[in-house]
């Protein structure tokens, strides 16, 4: 029985990409398309590669077909996930080469530049060579997973913390955002954002008077509205270090199309929000569109709430396993206590509350957070 073949490409690759597809359905391979669906000289290869990778993984025996400009971009990306041994097709013998040496699962074609032997037969060779079994090579592949065994746990032993603000006044705010000593040692902040929509709770988060604030930090927005759009482009208009938006699984829109949307704020990194209720499979099909899954550790509305335990740990962890690609955040009920079993759990990303803020001195606390 033939393996199924999934494939992806951007722009660059887009042309060479539809032959394959082409070719391979011919000859009776089932083929799953991901992505390119049309030619956007836009786009950008690291969603494609990330999409491909993630199919390859989570289907045994499957094998995975990638092209960009060079194919090193779309290899690099591709070979970012664990599981994933990606290579560069640039001749029938180095496809060969990479199935019988390296046990490739993933091989990529250049779109643009010339390579020795013709697309279709350097495709060829990949999917009808087998891995040789060698034992110098099943050491060295062993010797490779220990590697990305022990990358991942460096990984997983560090986050990013991330002081969230949710304030009722113009005043509240700029004591948090403008303290001197947290602006010494915090980056980034989280402005929480609540209308009363989703939620039974209001915030102060108005951006026009944010804007007249000299100096602010890199801002991420957290949207517990049920129509974030006028308030992204309200924010990406006034504040120029507005860096993320994260909107929630649980707004009653199209989360495909939304994304889509705000795609056309450049360099705004885009993140989806989940309460504890909601499954991680609610963001299955924008995964390849978002950087960041940020899980609700308590029922979203209020701070100083108690951390929900271990259904908020076992979500972390599926999560994950099932987007490893993804910035994992957690936000709410996050303490000294917990910290370390959700980083352990696979969070990359603690957004902290109360237990800066009620703190006498938050900058010393956040330090703290940092070296757990």
């Amino acid at each position: 029985m033939k393996p199924t073949i999934y494939i992806g490409a951007d722009h660059a690759g887009f042309d060479l990409k539809e032959m394959i597809k082409e070719h391979l359905e011919l000859t009776d391979y089932t083929v799953e398309d991901l992505g390119a669906h049309q030619f956007d000289p836009n786009d950008d290869y690291p969603e494609y590669a990330a999409a491909v990778a993630q199919a390859v993984v989570g289907h045994a025996g499957s094998f995975g077909i990638l092209s960009c400009g060079n194919a090193e971009g779309i290899c690099m990306a591709a070979n970012k996930f664990a599981d994933i041994r990606a290579g560069i097709g640039y001749s029938e013998e180095a496809a060969e080469t990479m199935r019988t040496d390296d046990d490739a699962n993933i091989l990529c074609i250049p779109g643009r530049l010339q390579t020795e032997d013709d697309p279709l037969g350097i495709l060829a060779a990949f999917l009808s060579t087998s891995f040789s079994n060698a034992p110098r090579h099943v050491r060295r592949l062993n010797k490779l997973e220990e590697l990305e065994s022990a990358i991942s746990e460096s990984k997983r032993s560090r986050a990013s913390i991330v002081p969230a603000v949710l304030v009722q006044s113009k005043d509240a705010f700029e004591e948090k955002v403008l303290n001197p000593q947290m602006r010494k040692v915090a980056p980034v902040y989280q402005i929480d954002v609540l209308d009363g929509s989703m939620f039974n709770s209001m915030s102060w988060a108005d951006a026009e008077q944010i804007s007249k604030i000299e100096s602010l930090p890199e801002i991420e927005l957290h949207l517990m509205i049920k129509d974030p759009l006028p308030i992204i482009e309200i924010w990406k208009r006034n504040i120029p270090t507005l860096k993320r938006v994260i909107i929630h699984a649980e707004i009653g829109q199209d989360l495909d199309l939304l994304i889509r949307r705000l795609k056309i704020f450049e360099q705004l990194e885009i993140g989806v929000a989940i309460n504890p209720e909601t499954s991680i499979d609610e963001i299955e099909n924008v995964a390849d569109k978002i950087k960041l899954l940020l899980i609700m550790g308590v029922h979203p509305g209020q701070s100083g709430q108690e951390f929900l335990g271990h259904i908020i740990i076992k979500k972390i962890k599926q999560a994950r396993k099932k987007y490893p690609h993804l910035k994992i955040a957690v936000d709410g009920g996050v303490n000294q206590k917990n910290a370390k079993k959700i980083i352990k759990a696979g969070a990359t990303q603690l957004c902290v509350s109360s237990a800066l803020w009620n703190n006498p001195d938050p900058s010393q606390k956040y330090l703290d957070f940092k070296h757990i």
